[in-house]
């Protein structure tokens, strides 16, 4: 089943209002600060992914199971939404 364009949250880098031809489509704004905060962490935890020293799946299933979202998966979170919202995009 296929999702309707109009139902996908696009986000933005700034403020959703500086892009108005795309304005209606955009639903929030990308948070930078815990990107840039965070991103040393995501370096290292994607070098420990692509060396094979842990696995996807494992990480996924301990970031998902903290009770309170920590500032990696928040800041993997961020990097996920623009990867989206490009790949829609385009």
């Amino acid at each position: 089943m296929r999702r309707d364009l109009a139902d996908s949250k696009l986000y933005a880098i700034g403020k959703p209002s500086n892009f108005p031809k795309l304005e209606k489509l955009l639903r929030g704004q990308i948070n930078i600060n815990i990107i840039q905060e965070n991103y040393d962490d995501v370096l290292r935890l994607a070098h420990s992914i692509r060396e094979g020293t842990v696995s996807a799946s494992l990480i996924m299933g301990k970031i998902g199971s903290y009770a309170r979202q920590n500032r990696l998966a928040t800041a993997l979170r961020e990097m996920g939404r623009i990867e989206k919202t490009i790949f829609i995009l385009d």
